[in-house]
């Protein structure tokens, strides 16, 4: 979607360049250089792909398990998009049916979304996100009286 919206605002304007430019050298050009940061070939589409958990995830985490930096893994997915076929589609589908649950114990039980991601074994921002995607209003974080503070 955000690539669409950026080519619609480039045509827009008249310009025509690219969305992301990537220079094509010449081999023999490249073969003494030196470049500092991890080698942009280094890490293979399956080892990318193999080392996104079936979870949530951030970039930090998956830069540490490939043992490289956030820029290179921001730029290999870039590149080679996570499949999102199953088992992870199943897992969003879940978070979906487990909404009303989720409701129940926020509104009526007043969990925290904290306690509800305990619960549930997943991390507080699937359940933050799930809610506001599906319209819950969310309260300020120890508003409710009379609940005990977390340590």
């Amino acid at each position: 979607m955000l690539t669409h919206t950026a080519q619609e605002l480039i045509d827009e304007h008249g310009i025509d360049e690219p969305l992301q430019w990537t220079p094509r050298l010449p081999a023999r050009a490249l073969r003494h250089l030196t470049l500092p940061g991890p080698d942009p070939d280094s890490i293979t589409v399956a080892q990318l792909h193999q080392a996104v958990p079936g979870g949530d995830f951030s970039i930090a985490h998956l830069a540490r398990t490939l043992n490289t930096t956030t820029a290179h893994v921001i730029c290999l997915l870039s590149q080679h998009p996570v499949d999102w076929s199953p088992p992870r589609f199943r897992r969003t589908q879940h978070t979906a049916t487990r909404l009303e649950q989720w409701r129940t114990w926020y509104k009526q039980d007043h969990l925290s979304l904290q306690d509800i991601a305990d619960r549930e074994g997943t991390s507080l921002a699937t359940v933050r996100l799930t809610f506001i995607k599906n319209g819950v209003r969310l309260r300020p974080s120890g508003s409710y009286p009379g609940r005990p503070r977390r340590k």
